[in-house]
């Protein structure tokens, strides 16, 4: 359904409601109507008002809150926070989001044991750790965010796991650069997308000067385009890796290209395979050759 809708200018959330196969015709046109009413405050309101607004249509589902300039919503008991309209995600559903996340990056098609390693590069609030949560193991997660806002409720939303968290980019040098901020969503960038508003100087770091050890069950990578700079700086650090899962979708500068061709190009020369793809997004996940 989803391709159907994407013409139909409402929220995501809504469109969730119209992929439902007993919704009839009158049902589908109802929806449409209440998502553009939705859309409309959605554009024009924020804070305590905005979650006002959503929970008089949602709030049956679990109310949405806004707490000291951040949005969270109570999810398996505990809040789940957001700096900005993102938190929209989880509105209707929150394990909608979950399976999403779980099928975006193949990450059913990885066999997940106690202890394993993870690193998510592009962390943003954490939504992948709270999709591994669904596998019922004690993972070591490892989260690198730039985004001060999104690294501060990240740190919120897993107050435990902080001590592995970097409010820093994976990048090819060890410097300030740059970072183009989406004040709206989770697109900051360190390649200039051409509509930020507002631009933060932030410390990258190659991922090969951390000095891995142990072995690292999976690299996660969803750089909004910056993904061949990464790879690079965790050249020496790619034989610790099993599996990376790297989101090479059309983000990347002005002109939103994707990074299919260097990324794929990159992984195979270091004996990297493909091994899965995800129906949802432009996310391809690769397994190491040399690993069992």
């Amino acid at each position: 359904m989803e391709k159907n809708t994407n013409i139909i200018n409402i929220p995501r959330f809504v469109k969730n409601d119209l992929s439902r196969k007993n919704l009839g015709f009158f049902g589908k046109i109802f929806l449409i109507l209440k998502g553009k009413f939705l859309a409309f405050g959605v554009n024009r309101l924020k804070g305590d008002s905005l979650c006002n607004f959503i929970n008089l249509f949602y709030g049956s589902k679990g109310k949405v809150h806004f707490e000291e300039s951040n949005y969270y919503k109570l999810i398996h008991n505990k809040k789940f926070y957001y700096p900005n309209k993102r938190f929209l995600r989880v509105v209707n559903d929150e394990n909608l989001l979950i399976n999403a996340i779980k099928e975006s990056y193949c990450l059913d098609s990885i066999n997940f044991n106690e202890n394993d390693v993870v690193l998510d590069c592009g962390a943003n609030v954490g939504e992948l750790n709270l999709a591994l949560g669904q596998y019922n193991k004690k993972l070591e997660y490892h989260a690198f965010e730039p985004d001060e806002e999104a690294y501060e409720c990240l740190k919120l939303n897993f107050p435990n796991s902080y001590s592995n968290f970097h409010n820093l980019g994976l990048s090819d040098t060890n410097s300030k650069r740059p970072l183009y901020l989406d004040s709206s969503g989770g697109n900051s960038s360190f390649v200039d997308f051409g509509t930020s508003k507002e631009i933060s100087s932030v410390k990258s770091i190659t991922l090969d000067s951390l000095n891995y050890k142990k072995n690292i069950k999976l690299f996660k990578i969803d750089a909004e385009g910056f993904e061949p700079e990464v790879l690079e700086g965790s050249l020496e650090t790619l034989p610790l890796i099993n599996y990376i899962s790297v989101d090479f979708g059309p983000e990347r500068g002005v002109e939103q290209s994707n990074t299919v061709t260097q990324v794929n190009k990159f992984l195979y020369e270091n004996n990297f395979n493909l091994v899965d793809f995800s129906n949802l997004r432009t996310v391809g996940l690769y397994k190491n050759s040399n690993c069992n």
